[in-house]
Formats: structure tokens, C-alpha cells, sequence
């Protein structure tokens, strides 16, 4: 092996993979999707669903560009055409797209109290009586004064530099309100726009083995046998996406990359002749899978601005399958055990620390979710010990570490570090 290849791969392996007989799966990922779709923003809430603070205070501002006129009798529309209450507390239930407009004394039981000094956009201050209003921002490090939106009177309101300890808020006693926090709302994606480094990848190098992994870095792979061996391969070159399928449907996967320039995918046959096929758009991301059942990939795309797969089938024509929301990372791999392909998604975790959610869609359309692995993990799919079926695990940049999970369940039975790692900048 070269010396480039040897610092590329510097194994310590801390636990191994089972390997035996494994079914034709098809596992793969590219962790530069994770850099691609961190810049989009989640705008797309439902009705008493999960929502951003940045959505919140959107809709908030739907409602101020309005000019509206305050009535607790009467109601108005939300962006999409849903009616409600014009006053304080209907105007806090629309900004938390709530299916219905609940009255302040009601409102803590959408929410938790908190503390102040922990108010984040989107949350609210509420007197139980009397009067809501929406918190903004901080508008000083200190946090002494803040921002907030407010409909007690004709128009909805915006006030900024507002004292935290100020007798009143909107002319109501500033010791009857309690700092609350929807139960739904989650804070915006922080993860950094940019990673550089190792790209992690899965597949079965060789017939009859379970799917192992390997990393790409700027057209260089180092794929990780079963046997903790290392195959070098040097394929396609810097801004390239790896993927990996069984193209040739020989019984294990062949290499790939799609070129998001040009959206073209080009693979590497076993005979190492080279084809390429262009499909897909701008900022679309590979995600090939054996789509037609019929023993070989065929190529697909993700559309992470519409949460959309399309799949180009071998007679040239196209399907779509919605799946997911803006942020996400697509996967697949066979979850159920069927011979083919099944979609899923990755979700980021949405603050440092927390877990990602994994949410997988099966033949019979229903969905799965399973947490696993922290924010800053990168996903892989594949059939880690044969057991007939896909599951998923993750690649931790920071320590190079992949942690492999054989059940749907959020702890990891093989762990093991490969590759340089890479870093979120």
C-alpha cells in the first residue's frame, strides 16, 4: 500500500463485524449531502406539529405586516389559509400553527414553564388572566431586554428594548406573567454549513459478505473489508459525491460518484471500464438502489428542497416519492428483507449533543424512527452481519469513529475508528 494510502486508513479496530452469507442489499450514503442541505431552512410545519423558532417568529411577522384589527370575536387567516382568534392569545396560537386558538388560561397546557433568563425566540410570556406575548430575541448579552411581538390592541404590535424588569408588559403587572415554552417547538439547525475530510461509505466488497464501509476523500477510497483488510481504489476526484451499488448485479457493490456539477453519476464496473449517465439537477443528491427489484441498482436522486426521491427506472421513466423535510440527509437500504431497496431519511440532531432521529419508510408506505448517534454524526446503511436486512450507523468525524447498530435501536454493536476523520467548519 502507499504511503498516501496508509495514512488515509490508520485502522484501530475496537470491535469487529460478523461476517457471513448476506442477501443482495444495497447500502449507501454520502455524508456531503449532511453539508448541502444544513443551509436550507425548516419552514414546512403541519397543524399541532413540530416547529423552528425561526418558523414562529415568520408567521408572527405574517401577521404584523397585516395591520390587523384586534377583535376577540373575529378571526383571520394564517399564511396557508387557516382561520384565527384576532386577539393575544390567538395570535400566539397561530405564530405555534396550533389546531385551535386556546385562551391564555389555556395555554400552559400546550407548554412548560421555564425560566426567563432561558426565553429563546418563540416562547412567550403569559398572564393567566389577562394578556400573552411572543418573545423575539434578546436584545443585549446580558439579557435585560428583550424583544416581542403583541396583539392587545389594534394593530399586532412589535416593541424591542424592553426591559425584563419593567413594571408592566403591554400595561399588565410584569409579576403576572410566567415564561412558557411550547411543547413542540424545536430550535433551528446550528450544525456549520461546511465539513471537510473523510466521507464515510458501506457495501459488500466481495460476494457472499456482510456490507462493510470505507471512506472517499477527493477521489480517493479506502474500503474496509470484513476481515479488517484494506482495499485502495483510486476513483474520481475532489467535489465528487461517492455511492455505491450493485450496477453490474454480480452479488456485491461497485464503486460510483455523482459529479453535482453536471449531475451526472459515473460508475466503475468490475472490469474497471467507466460509464456515466446524466440525471437529476442542481443540488439534487445520488441516492442509487436496486428500485425495479430486478437484481441490479438503477439511479435515483434526492431533492432536499422538496423532501422528494426520484428514482429513474431501466425503461427511462421517472417516479417520485416524498419523504422527509428540508435538512435531511437521505439513506437507504433493504429494511425489510425483501431483496430490494427502501428510502429513508437522517435528521440532524438540532442542538449540539442531542440525537439524530432516523426515520425509515417500508414497502407498505408506513414509518418507522429510531434515535442514533449525536448532532455531527454522518449516516451509513447496510446489512452489518447478515442478518438478511439493512439497518444504519454512523460516522463521528471528530475521533474517525464508526458506531454500527445490527438491531433498529439506538445502541451500537460494532465500534470501530477508520479513516482520518474530518472536521464541521
Amino acid at each position: 500500500m502507499s504511503s498516501k494510502v496508509s495514512k488515509l486508513v490508520r485502522i484501530a479496530l475496537a470491535a469487529s463485524i460478523a461476517a457471513s452469507g448476506a442477501i443482495a442489499t444495497t447500502a449507501f450514503t454520502t455524508s456531503s449531502a449532511v453539508a448541502a442541505t444544513t443551509a436550507v431552512a425548516t419552514t414546512s410545519s403541519s397543524v399541532d406539529g413540530q416547529i423552528t423558532r425561526s418558523e414562529v417568529i415568520t408567521r408572527a411577522q405574517y401577521w404584523l405586516d397585516k395591520g390587523l384589527t384586534y377583535s376577540q370575536s373575529g378571526s383571520y387567516p394564517d399564511s396557508s389559509g387557516r382561520n384565527y382568534r384576532t386577539d393575544c392569545s390567538g395570535y400566539v396560537s397561530m405564530a405555534w400553527h396550533l389546531g385551535a386558538s386556546p385562551s391564555t388560561q389555556f395555554l400552559p397546557g400546550y407548554s412548560t414553564e421555564i425560566s426567563r433568563s432561558d426565553l429563546k425566540p418563540g416562547d412567550i410570556l403569559n398572564s393567566f388572566y389577562d394578556h400573552v406575548i411572543l418573545f423575539e430575541k434578546w436584545d443585549d448579552a446580558a439579557h435585560t431586554k428583550f424583544s416581542y411581538y403583541s396583539f392587545g390592541s389594534t394593530p399586532v404590535k412589535h416593541n424591542s428594548n424592553i426591559s425584563i424588569n419593567a413594571a408592566t408588559f403591554d400595561s399588565h403587572p410584569n409579576g403576572d406573567y410566567k415564561a412558557l415554552r411550547y411543547n413542540k417547538i424545536v430550535d433551528d439547525p446550528t450544525a456549520p454549513s461546511t465539513y471537510s475530510g473523510d466521507l464515510p461509505v458501506s457495501g459488500r466488497w466481495s460476494n457472499g459478505s456482510a456490507t462493510t464501509v470505507g471512506v472517499f476523500r477527493n477521489g480517493t477510497w479506502a474500503l474496509r473489508e470484513t476481515n479488517g483488510n484494506t482495499i485502495a481504489v483510486g476513483f474520481g476526484q475532489a467535489g465528487d459525491l461517492p455511492m455505491t451499488g450493485d450496477f453490474d448485479g454480480v452479488g456485491h457493490d461497485q464503486l460510483g460518484v455523482f459529479r453535482p456539477s453536471s449531475s451526472t453519476f459515473v460508475v466503475r464496473h468490475d472490469d474497471t471500464s467507466v460509464t456515466s449517465l446524466s440525471f437529476g439537477q442542481a443540488g439534487d443528491l445520488p441516492v442509487p438502489g436496486m428500485w425495479d427489484h430486478n437484481g441490479h441498482a438503477q439511479m435515483a436522486v434526492y431533492r432536499p428542497g422538496t423532501g422528494t426521491f426520484v428514482v429513474r427506472h431501466d425503461d427511462g421513466s421517472v417516479s417520485t416519492v416524498a419523504l422527509g423535510q428540508a435538512g435531511d440527509t437521505p439513506i437507504v437500504g433493504d429494511w425489510d428483507g425483501v431483496g430490494h431497496t427502501q428510502m429513508g431519511v437522517f435528521r440532524p440532531g438540532a442542538t449540539t449533543g442531542s440525537q439524530n432521529t432516523v426515520v425509515l419508510r417500508h414497502d407498505d408506505g408506513s414509518v418507522t424512527t429510531a434515535a442514533y448517534g449525536v448532532k455531527g454524526d454522518l449516516p451509513v446503511a447496510g446489512d452489518w452481519s447478515s442478518q438478511g436486512r439493512a439497518t444504519y450507523g454512523v460516522y463521528r468525524p471528530g475521533t474517525a469513529t464508526f458506531a454500527l447498530s445490527n438491531a433498529y435501536a439506538g445502541t451500537a454493536d460494532s465500534v470501530f475508528t477508520y479513516g482520518n476523520g474530518g472536521t464541521w467548519s
